[in-house]
This record gives C-alpha cells, sequence and structure tokens, in this order.
C-alpha cells in the first residue's frame, strides 16, 4: 500500500468518526469532549485530504496548507482530551501553542528550498510531538480515573505510540537530506500507517469510552431517586437483599417523615421536596461515612441500613440525624421537622421482603404513638 493510499484511508477514518461524533453533540447524555473532539476530526479529515492533493500535484503551497491544517487537528484534540480528564488548561495556552507551531513550520517551509525535503519532516515531525505528548498526559489522568475500563487505556496506548514514532521519525530524518515525505523507507510507510491504525484507535477509543460512560449514567438514573439523589426501592431492596446473601449483620431502619402531608397542604409541593432533598442529603451523607444503604421508599418514606458494627452506636446516628434534619429543615423552611423510626435487625428474617415487612410493622406503631 502506497502513502498517498494511506493518506487518503486516514483521512476518511478522521471523516468517519467526526460524523459519528457529531451526531451525538445534541445528545443530553453526551459528553462535554464530544464536540470538540469531532471538530478535531473534521480538521484532520480536512489535512489529509489537502496533504492527497497536495502529494498528487505535487504542490509545495498546498503541503504547506495541509501540515498547517494538520498541527490546528492536533491542538483540537488536545482540547477534547483535557475536557474528557477533567484537565484544567487555559485554552490561552493551546492557542499559543498552536501560533507558535504554526509560525515555526511556516519559517522552516519556506526558507529550506522548494519541494519536499527532511528539514519539513523534522520540524512537523517535533511540533507534533508537544500536542501529542499532551494528549497522552491528559490520557493517562483519564486511564487513572477509570481503572475499571478498558477505552482509556486504548486511547493511552494508541497516543502514547504515535508520539514515540513521530519523535523517533524526526530523529531518523535529521542526518538524511533525502527523507522526504513519499521517500519508500521503513521508519516512513510506518509512521504513515500508524497514523492510519492511529485514527482508528482514537476513534474507536473515544467512542467506546463515550458508550460506556451514557451507559453508566443510564443505569445510574434507573437506580437513583431523582428527587433525593439516593438509591430509589428496587435499587434499596436489590442492596439489601446482597447484604443479606452476603450473610452481613445489620440494622434495617423504615423512616417516615411526620406531618409531611400537612407541609405540602400548607405551604405547596414545592416546599414539600425541598424537605425530601433535605432528608436524602442527610441519608446520603449517612451512608458514605457509615458504609450503609439508603433509599427513598415512596412518598415520605425512606430506608436505611446500618451495618452492626459502626464507628458511633446506632443510637447516636438516630439521633444526630434527628437534630440534623430539625435543624436544616428550619433553617431552610422555618419549621423544625422530625421523623419516625421502626427498626429491624437483618437475624430476625431471612429474605429482604421480610425483613422490611417487619420493619414497616414497627414504623406504623411508632406513627401511631404520635
Amino acid at each position: 500500500m502506497d502513502i498517498l493510499t494511506i493518506i487518503v484511508l486516514t483521512g476518511i477514518t478522521n471523516l468517519t468518526f467526526a460524523l459519528y461524533s457529531w451526531q451525538q453533540v445534541n445528545n443530553p447524555e453526551s459528553h462535554a469532549a464530544c464536540r470538540p473532539w469531532a471538530q478535531a476530526q473534521f480538521i484532520k479529515a480536512i489535512s489529509f485530504a489537502v496533504y492527497a492533493i497536495a502529494l498528487y500535484y505535487a504542490s509545495n503551497d498546498l503541503r504547506w496548507v495541509a501540515n498547517l491544517v494538520i498541527i490546528l487537528g492536533c491542538w483540537a484534540e488536545v482540547k477534547a482530551y483535557l475536557r474528557l480528564s477533567k484537565t484544567q488548561i487555559s485554552a490561552l495556552y493551546l492557542v499559543s501553542g498552536f501560533v507558535l507551531s504554526s509560525a515555526i513550520f511556516t519559517l522552516v517551509h519556506f526558507t529550506s528550498g522548494d519541494g519536499p525535503n527532511n528539514l519539513t519532516v523534522v520540524t512537523i515531525s517535533f511540533l507534533l510531538v508537544v500536542p501529542l505528548g499532551m494528549n497522552v498526559y491528559a490520557l493517562y489522568r483519564l486511564s487513572r480515573q477509570h481503572l475499571g475500563s478498558v477505552f482509556p487505556k486504548v486511547l493511552l496506548a494508541v497516543n502514547l505510540f504515535i508520539t514515540l514514532l513521530c519523535f523517533m521519525r524526526g530523529l531518523f530524518a535529521v542526518n538524511n537530506p533525502d527523507y522526504i515525505i513519499t521517500q519508500a523507507v521503513f521508519s516512513n510507510q510506518l509512521f504513515m500507517f500508524t497514523t492510519f491504525i492511529s485514527a482508528l484507535g482514537n476513534g474507536i477509543g473515544f467512542i467506546g469510552f463515550l458508550k460506556e460512560r451514557s451507559d453508566e449514567k443510564l443505569q445510574k438514573r434507573a437506580n437513583i431517586d431523582y428527587l433525593t439523589a439516593i438509591h430509589n426501592r428496587q435499587s434499596f431492596e436489590k442492596a439489601v437483599s446482597v447484604r443479606i446473601q452476603e450473610g452481613e449483620r445489620f440494622t434495617l431502619y423504615f423512616i417516615d417523615i411526620d406531618k409531611f402531608k400537612a407541609v405540602n397542604d400548607r405551604s405547596g409541593h414545592a416546599t414539600g421536596d425541598e424537605v425530601l432533598r433535605i432528608f436524602g442529603k442527610l441519608l446520603l451523607k449517612l451512608e458514605t461515612n457509615m458504609l450503609g444503604v439508603s433509599g427513598r421508599l415512596g412518598g415520605e418514606e425512606f430506608g436505611l441500613l446500618l451495618p452492626t458494627n459502626t464507628p458511633i452506636a446506632h443510637e447516636q446516628i438516630i439521633s444526630q440525624l434527628r437534630y440534623d434534619f430539625a435543624s436544616q429543615s428550619e433553617l431552610n423552611l422555618g419549621e423544625a421537622m422530625t421523623f419516625s423510626v421502626g427498626a429491624c435487625a437483618s437475624e430476625q428474617a431471612n429474605n429482604v421482603q421480610d425483613l422490611m415487612r417487619h420493619a414497616d410493622i414497627l414504623l406504623y406503631d411508632a406513627k401511631r404513638k404520635l
């Protein structure tokens, strides 16, 4: 396969992934990095198209334009990967990198003689190492943030390999005046073929990672109560069932906010929703700190699973929860809210349904005493 064919195929690959990614930009589940990554692939596709035309017609000016466009595409891709890994770098640095790289290449291009030559190969190779190296840094951070995902590792491996090969290509060309883009030497052909493979790897890795994140969001949305940000009933029951199957000892608390209907009737549903959000945040904090499970079972009813061995006694935990709920509701709503509790130890039932039924009966008894 000749170099011109590889360039065309690489451009088509970039364009394909760009079009697919651009379709996902308006998807509410898409990542914020989707737009800049799609833009970067469009730019790279244009650069390869212009380069192919430049080589076919032996146009020195088009070759200069193609190299500037590929520099722009690489710096645009840096923006996407920085955003993907949540790495904060000022956009001014990225713009400055592109402007400086373009100025250096333009100077070398117009002072190194007509036609392709090894000096332009050396220059573009070393200039591209900078944005590619920044991609490697961002993707390394991404792989550390998502240890269980294979896609960041694919992206990291692809970008690390192309960065090293780009650097080596520059070194090979330094002492070889005849080293030009169309020269049939192994390192040159390997670089161009690897550019094609990296385009495939980047596309598969990026789109695969976004699909994985989107699936996670949908799964979380299916398991989490939208108002309180804790487990919904189905997810809560499943989590409790898992603890039972694992033989863990715990206490299940059924909690019902007192006089909640009166709050809704008197102050409106928006106020009622705020009460639920306040209580949900408190339960979520307990879930995290005590390695428990919390969930909204419906309306103003909640469930809280606390392991038997917690750092502080359960009585203190529930007492502090009462105090925090009363304080925060009074601060935000002008009324100190209370709740009733029914508790059942895991030893008192063999399955989640019996356990929740016992806790519910005890909660009902506590409500009758109000």
